[in-house]
């Protein structure tokens, strides 16, 4: 099987000026978070909801730092003055803006 190195095989015949300048160009690209529609808002609302109301593990994925990240544990409290949830994960306890939140899933195993 023939494994391709993506843009590493190329690196050895390009010129250091060449490697600057797509490391410029790659900084260029900043993805932003997509706008969710009003179903999708009012899904991750029910969602987080039953979760917290059941004291559910829930799969949340935020934008944060031009990227999504996935955080799994059990609402612990909704804070509305500062429209954050708070998070208890299996080591930490995070603190989550709601606003920053993408998706919302509850675990696999409680669906039934």
């Amino acid at each position: 099987m023939i494994k391709d190195r993506g843009n590493i095989k190329w690196a050895s015949m390009m010129m250091p000026e060449h490697l600057d300048g797509l490391k410029e160009y790659k900084k260029g690209f900043t993805e932003q978070p997509r706008e969710l529609t009003e179903w999708e808002l009012e899904e991750i609302q029910q969602t987080i909801d039953q979760a917290y109301s059941r004291q559910l593990d829930i799969k949340l994925e935020m934008w944060q730092d031009n990227k999504i990240i996935q955080w799994t544990g059990t609402i612990k409290t909704i804070n509305f003055n500062t429209n954050e949830l708070i998070l208890d994960t299996l080591l930490k306890t995070k603190r989550i803006p709601i606003q920053n939140i993408q998706s919302a899933q509850l675990e696999a195993d409680y669906y039934d």
